[in-house]
C-alpha cells in the first residue's frame, strides 16, 4: 500500500514520534512524507530529517492530500496539538476539506506519545483505523492508542448582517492572536471570535485588539473563510538548533520580510541576507535562517509579542532599533528607496546596505546590536 504521512507543527517532530512512526510504516510499505508550515519545517532541519521529510512545499495539509492524491492509497495525518482537544479539532477542520470520494480516505494520528488515539472521520475509513493500529502495535508497543470516530467540521464561521464572524477553538487566555501572521490580540477567552466587515477586523470578542498589530493590515482585504488564523506560541517543544556557519562574501543577493515571517521559506529563496521588518518577524526569520547561516538586518521597536521563544540569530546579524511605530515607517522607505520595490535585489557591495539602512533610521534610531 502506498502511504501519505502528512506532518503538522513542529511538536510531533520535537518529541520523536515522526521519525517513529515513519519508519514503522517504512518496514511494510511506500511512504511518502511531507510537511508544510515554517516552524514544522525548521523541527524538520533541526532534527535532520530533510532527507525523510519533504519540506519543499509550503502546503496546508488538506492541499498536500489532495495534491497526493493520485499518489497514494491512504492518508495519515500525524499530530501533536497544544492539547488533545486543538489536535481533534484541527483534524476534523482537516477532514471536512476532505470530502471527495476521489481522495484516500485519511487517518489521523493524534499525539501518540502522550496518551493520543487515532482517528477516522467517515466509515470508509474505518478499517484502515484498525490496520494502522495494527501496525503501530506490532512494532512498537507504546502505540497501543484507543480508536475513535469523529465527524468532520468545518471552520465556524457565521453571518451577523454584512458582518463575517470567525469563531477559534482551543485559545488559552493571555495567548497571542495572529492573523495572516499578525498579531492582532490577545485571548481573553477559550474562544474568542474575530469580526469582519467589508474586508477588515473590527472587532476581536473574547480578545483584547491590539490596535499596532491591525495597523498593519490595513492594506489588505481579509477573507475569514481562507485567512490563516494561529493562537499561541508558535514552537512550544524543547529542542536543539542545527546551525551553519555563514558563508563570508561580498556581493549578495538581498531578501526583505516585512511582517509577514511565517513566508521565510518562500520568500528566502536564493537569499544571501535579509533585512527584516517588524520585532516578531525579526526573531522568528533569524531563528530560521541561523539554520542556513543567512544574516539579518533587522529593524524592531521594541513592540516583541514573544510568539516564539529562546530565538537564535544568525552570526553576522545586525538588529536596528527605532522609536515605537516607527519600524514599519522605515520599513517601507527601505522597501522603496534601497529595495527599489522588489521582494529581492542583488547588490554588488554589501557592506554598502547597512550604510544606506542606518541612513534612512538614524533620525529614529534607539540603539544598534551587532551579532
Amino acid at each position: 500500500m502506498r502511504i501519505g504521512i502528512i506532518l503538522h507543527g513542529p511538536e510531533i517532530i520535537d518529541a520523536g514520534s515522526a521519525e517513529r512512526i515513519i519508519g514503522i510504516f517504512k518496514q511494510e510499505h511506500e511512504v511518502i512524507v511531507k510537511l508544510g508550515g515554517t516552524m514544522g519545517r525548521t523541527a524538520v532541519l533541526d532534527a535532520g530529517l530533510e532527507d525523510i521529510i519533504d519540506i519543499s512545499h509550503g502546503l496546508t495539509p488538506s492541499e498536500t492530500i489532495i495534491a497526493l492524491k493520485d499518489s497514494i492509497d491512504l492518508a495519515i495525518l500525524l499530530n501533536q496539538g497544544k492539547t488533545p482537544q486543538t489536535g481533534l479539532h484541527f483534524g476534523r477542520i482537516i477532514a471536512s476539506k476532505l470530502g471527495h470520494p476521489d481522495l484516500p480516505p485519511l487517518i489521523h494520528i493524534e499525539s501518540p506519545d502522550l496518551g493520543g488515539r487515532i482517528i477516522y472521520y467517515n466509515q470508509r475509513a474505518a478499517k484502515h483505523a484498525d490496520y494502522v493500529k495494527n501496525v503501530l502495535t506490532r512494532y512498537y508497543g507504546n502505540y497501543d492508542l484507543p480508536i475513535e470516530y469523529c465527524s468532520s467540521l468545518p471552520l465556524d464561521i457565521r453571518s451577523e448582517g454584512d458582518k463575517i464572524i470567525r469563531r477559534l477553538s482551543g485559545a488559552f487566555p493571555g495567548e497571542n492572536i495572529r492573523l495572516e501572521g499578525v498579531v492582532i490580540g490577545y485571548a481573553t477567552h477559550d474562544t474568542p471570535e474575530i469580526v469582519c466587515k467589508g474586508g477588515k477586523v473590527i472587532e476581536l470578542r473574547g480578545g483584547r485588539i491590539k490596535p499596532h498589530g491591525l495597523e498593519k493590515l490595513e492594506n489588505r482585504r481579509i477573507d475569514l473563510f481562507t485567512a490563516k488564523v494561529k493562537t499561541g506560541n508558535i514552537r512550544r517543544t524543547r529542542h536543539i538548533t542545527r546551525v551553519k556557519n555563514m558563508q563570508p562574501g561580498t556581493s549578495a543577493r538581498i531578501a526583505i520580510i516585512d511582517h509577514c515571517a511565517e513566508s521565510t521559506f518562500e520568500l528566502i529563496k536564493d537569499a544571501d541576507l535579509v533585512i527584516t521588518v517588524g520585532d516578531d518577524t525579526t526573531a522568528i526569520t533569524a531563528d530560521i535562517l541561523v539554520r542556513f547561516g543567512i544574516p539579518v538586518i533587522g529593524i524592531t521597536d521594541g513592540d516583541l509579542d514573544c510568539i516564539l521563544e529562546d530565538s537564535a540569530v544568525p552570526a553576522g546579524s545586525v538588529i536596528i532599533r527605532v522609536r515605537e511605530g516607527f519600524d514599519d515607517i522605515v520599513g517601507r522607505e527601505v522597501f522603496e528607496k534601497i529595495m527599489c520595490c522588489k521582494q529581492q535585489i542583488h547588490m554588488q557591495r554589501r557592506d554598502e546596505l547597512l550604510s544606506r539602512i542606518l541612513a534612512l533610521a538614524e533620525k529614529e534610531m534607539v540603539n544598534i546590536k551587532y551579532y
